[in-house]
């Protein structure tokens, strides 16, 4: 997760696409006006909030099997 109104972007998104070329399963979310660590904020940030539940599916969907 990286947001557009951040530093790292361009690395994320850099980072992202090597980790696929290398055939890592990788699901690059880009939260739209988003600083670094918006999930942090989830008691207060609706954004937040989305952020941490596509997190849990990541981590149930590669528990699984």
């Amino acid at each position: 997760m990286v947001g557009t109104a951040e530093i790292l972007l361009e690395d994320s998104i850099r980072l992202a696409a090597k980790a696929e070329a290398a055939g890592v399963d990788v699901d690059l979310v880009i939260g739209e006006e988003m600083f670094h660590v918006w999930p942090f904020f989830a008691a207060i940030l609706p954004e937040g909030q989305e952020a941490l539940g596509k997190i849990g599916t990541f981590i149930r969907h590669h528990l699984k099997g």
